[in-house]
């Protein structure tokens, strides 16, 4: 082998040429000659076979020719997607590098004529979805138990392809690969599919880079392709993996994010890919504090509990389905009673923005309105779950804050640019949780309620393991008349329902964001 050249070993499929040639421009950069050598896996070999890869025996099958070649030294570096690497290398080759993490999370693409915005993840009725993952396949089918899923093989353009023909109605893909190869998606319905509601494979959208153990010349070059945090996150994930014996066969998500305060770590595992994942949100201090044992331990042998939210479930909730299958015990009472107010509609005549915090405001807002009224008039909301809630009658909203007062405040001011006016139905006695977190003069803010919340007085003591609270009135409504029992644990839906419960001195913990697989993360990470 040259002393001088680098020779890069990679798959040939587009997605892996331009990760090889990305590699090679960065090397370039750094006065290191380099040259590509393609080199066929068993997984290129089989992407025309009608097989899901949790069907397809073994490990590596889009890494083992490659990490040959480096034992052979035909190649002196091969680049490999993160995700699709074995955790355990054949003796004499390591990972010298690991890149800036592209954006980490899967995508729906659905061919325009099969949207229903009425319904979660905007899928039709019985829609034909198309993955060959069993994890996304288990994740998938826990928010829309009436798709079906057909397996799908061939590279990025081939599957975007079999779409566009109607062979399916939908499909999921990484993100990173369409945005890496430019690849123009804007003719299909895009549901960006993030954690933690759908959480990614491990190390998803990394570069892994692999060289000889004992090469030090490739271990000092490859140092201009690295990136030490994402590393940090990359290493953590997958020895997480690792440590369940997880593969492409496994329906295991595993996704780290780090944040100022909290790093956080999301553990998504199905039993199979139709299964019901069991779901934990975990966060610490230091990364350096996770103990994986204590995570697989806890996942692999849940103790069911019971749990009692303060909100009135459906039957098909997303919450009580989830729990449920994991044989947990789930009792859902509001105590609360909701009754409309009647309201002045000319007040909705002049407003460019209708925003909404909660959904029992869509719901007592939008059937007394008129369309005509609005027809020129934009819709905001605070959060994912209120989104759905507002698609339930047909509509999409124009902005989707992040589900916090404060971030969603000051994300719609960097959307307006400007000085208008805003119409926040709403409860009579409401925390305005968005409004006070206006710059001051930039928004012309009118509140108009249009429902009325008032406390049950005929409430009872929780026998429960666990209470959820999902609102700040449901809390008071509850803790002003109950102690919290020392074996309970108290969970909050948000940051005003934690303000709540800090105020009555209560232990508590908060769900990341106020929704329902949130929720479920933070119950079922309850020991």
């Amino acid at each position: 082998m040259s002393n001088t050249k680098v020779i890069i070993g990679t798959r040939g499929s587009k997605l892996a040429l331009w990760q090889a040639n990305y590699t090679q421009q960065i090397l370039s950069k750094h006065n290191i000659e380099a040259e590509i050598k393609i080199i066929q896996t068993k997984g290129d070999a089989s992407q025309t076979w009608n097989t899901s890869f949790d069907k397809l025996e073994g490990k590596g099958f889009f890494t083992k020719e490659l990490e040959e070649a480096l034992l052979n030294n035909d190649i002196d570096l091969a680049v490999h997607s993160c995700k699709d690497l074995p955790t355990v290398f054949p003796d004499g080759l390591t990972i010298s590098a690991y890149s800036k993490r592209a954006n980490p999370f899967d995508v729906l693409l659905i061919n325009k004529e099969k949207v229903d915005v009425t319904l979660p993840l905007k899928l039709k009725t019985d829609a034909i979805v198309g993955t060959s993952s069993s994890r996304r396949k288990a994740q998938l089918l826990s928010y829309r138990k009436d798709i079906t899923i057909k397996d799908i093989r061939g590279n990025v353009p081939t599957r975007i392809s079999k779409l566009e023909n109607g062979e399916f109605d939908a499909i999921l893909l990484a993100q990173a690969g369409i945005d890496r190869l430019e690849i123009d998606i804007s003719k299909f319905e895009i549901v960006p599919l993030e954690a933690p509601m759908f959480i990614p494979a491990a190390a998803q959208g990394i570069l892994a880079y692999q060289i000889r153990e004992n090469d030090e010349r490739m271990r000092q070059l490859t140092t201009c392709l690295h990136d030490e945090n994402d590393a940090e996150i990359s290493t953590l994930e997958r020895k997480i993996l690792n440590a369940f014996d997880g593969g492409c066969q496994v329906p295991l998500a595993i996704y780290v994010k780090k944040e100022a305060d909290w790093n956080h770590v999301w553990i998504s595992l199905a039993q199979s890919w139709n299964g019901m994942p069991f779901r934990t949100h975990t966060q610490y201090k230091n990364l350096k504090d996770v103990d994986v044992s204590a995570l697989v331990q806890q996942i692999r042998n849940p103790k069911p509990k019971k749990v009692f939210i303060t909100s009135n479930l459906s039957a098909d909730s997303f919450f009580k389905t989830n729990l449920e299958a994991h044989a947990y015990q789930v009792v859902g009472i509001s105590f609360l009673d909701f009754k409309a107010v009647d309201f002045d509609k000319s007040l909705i005549n002049n407003a460019d923005w209708v925003f909404f915090s909660s959904k029992h405001a869509i719901d007592f807002f939008v059937p007394q309105y008129y369309k005509k009224d609005l027809e020129h008039t934009k819709f905001a909301v605070l959060g994912k779950g209120t989104e759905m809630q507002l698609n339930k009658y047909g509509i999409q909203a124009d902005f989707v804050g992040d589900g916090h007062g404060d971030t969603s405040a000051r994300l719609f001011e960097q959307k307006i640019n400007g000085k208008v006016k805003v119409l926040f139905p709403g409860a009579t006695q409401s925390l305005h949780q968005v409004q006070n977190n206006f710059s001051k003069g930039l928004t012309d803010i009118t509140n108009l309620s249009v429902y009325q919340n008032t406390m049950k007085s005929d409430i009872c003591k929780i026998d429960a393991d666990i209470i959820v609270c999902t609102s700040p009135m449901n809390a008071k409504a509850y803790f002003s008349k109950f102690e919290k029992e020392s074996k309970q644990t108290v969970i909050s839906i948000g940051r005003s329902t934690s303000s709540l419960l800090s105020e009555m001195n209560i232990e508590h913990k908060v769900a990341y964001l106020p929704y329902d697989y949130c929720l479920v993360d933070e119950v079922l990470s309850v020991e």
